[in-house]
């Protein structure tokens, strides 16, 4: 069976693709709460737009509250700064709640 040239592609180090995906979420770690947006997600990833003012600690998980029903652990990866604010990576480490829905987003993003 032929590959696809999606398939053959390379993500920059990953191995699922993230796809653009903007909504308003929440980042908190312990002792802080932010707003943030979505840049793009994957099932095992996404990335954040926060304020270039947080001040987010690599060695802390955080959790990522979706929609006010999917709550998600993950480790922060990398953090890029651009201008007015901070890019951070994520890698999804647990879904504490909403795992059905995070599978329906994650989903229709993937088509």
């Amino acid at each position: 069976m032929a590959k696809s040239a999606d398939s053959r592609r390379s993500y920059s180090g990953r191995s699922v693709r993230r796809v653009q995906v903007v909504m308003s979420c929440r980042l908190s770690w312990p002792g802080v709460e932010v707003v943030a947006l979505t840049r793009d997600l994957s099932p095992t990833g996404l990335a954040l737009s926060l304020s270039d003012a947080s001040a987010l600690t690599m060695k802390e998980q955080a959790r990522i509250h979706l929609q006010n029903r999917i709550t998600l652990q993950a480790i922060p990866v990398h953090t890029r700064h651009e201008p007015g604010k901070l890019v951070a990576g994520f890698k999804v480490a647990t879904i504490e709640q909403g795992a059905q829905e995070w599978n329906i987003l994650v989903g229709k993003v993937e088509r």
